[in-house]
């Protein structure tokens, strides 16, 4: 893993819900239209009567979209989950909780070191993250 595939984490969720907004878009886009017909009892007596749905061509179209759409966002959950899991893996607890609080979080260097504190500053824990990614 380095710092480039580190990075994309927080962009990759970002995506995730903008891909899974428009699934949910989608779904909202419905026709209406009028017919005319009459009761199916004596007096018959005509009326307008308005459906709504997808027109079958478009119904169409827009199920592959959403197909194509979700498995852009399966994707994505592959990936996020894959970095989650290497995370895991890292046994130096100081160092997980850097890149944690870096990559998942998004917090800038000073952010970092404030949060972990003991006196450690920014350069120091930036220092300690790019040792580790060097020797990854």
């Amino acid at each position: 893993m380095n710092k480039n595939q580190l990075r994309q984490l927080r962009h990759l969720k970002s995506e995730i819900r903008l891909l899974k907004q428009q699934i949910d878009n989608l779904e909202s886009e419905i026709v209406t239209d009028r017919v005319r017909g009459s009761d199916v009892e004596h007096p018959y007596i005509e009326k307008t009567y308005i459906i709504r749905g997808l027109a079958y061509d478009r119904r169409v179209k827009i199920k592959r979209l959403k197909e194509k759409l979700q498995r852009r966002v399966d994707d994505l959950i592959d990936l996020v989950v894959e970095i989650n899991e290497y995370i895991e893996t890292i046994d130096d607890s100081l160092i997980r909780q850097i890149i944690t609080l870096r990559y998942v979080n998004g917090l800038t260097w000073d952010q970092v070191a404030a949060h972990i504190g003991g006196g450690n500053t920014a350069d120091s824990l930036r220092k300690m993250h790019d040792r580790f990614l060097k020797g990854a």
